[in-house]
């Protein structure tokens, strides 16, 4: 319950800032990341994907290479992730969850290839649980501006 209204409060501190984000031209910015050297372009905004899940997408490029990642908003760290295309599964290279007793978002972390499928394919949805979510052709041309920024 706490973990649902921390997110609740989340969403509102964002819908705060989005008459500011909506005035700029882009749902992109990159800022400094966590690690010496790295760069993260990110979605601003979250993305709403049902009741419960935000998402955003972030490109990593740091000394060590570039990462290409979804980041979950209000998933349970019990829920199952995975995405796909049709009947074909697409791959995941890994997920990083909070910590037991923890608050914060998944990251779900992709190839190149499959973080550019998932922007140029209207059919990829992620599961979360028993959910089948789309990504927002929002969301999609967001994911292709962060591509194009981050190579």
């Amino acid at each position: 319950m706490r973990h649902r209204l921390l997110t609740l409060l989340v969403a509102g501190g964002v819908a705060l800032f989005a008459p500011t984000a909506a005035a700029q031209s882009s749902n992109i910015e990159t800022i400094e990341g966590s690690n010496p050297g790295e760069e993260m372009t990110l979605t601003i905004t979250p993305h709403v994907l049902n009741d419960d899940v935000s998402a955003r997408a972030v490109g990593i490029d740091s000394p060590g290479g570039t990462r290409w990642a979804l980041t979950l908003i209000g998933i349970r760290r019990a829920d199952s992730v995975g995405l796909s295309l049709g009947d074909e599964t697409l791959p995941i290279e890994d997920i990083s969850r909070p910590g037991e007793n923890e608050v914060g978002p998944t990251r779900v972390y992709l190839s190149q290839k499959t973080f550019l499928t998932a922007a140029e394919q209207d059919g990829v949805h992620l599961h979360v649980g028993d959910a089948t979510l789309s990504l927002p052709a929002s969301m999609r041309t967001d994911m292709q501006r962060i591509f194009d920024a981050v190579l």
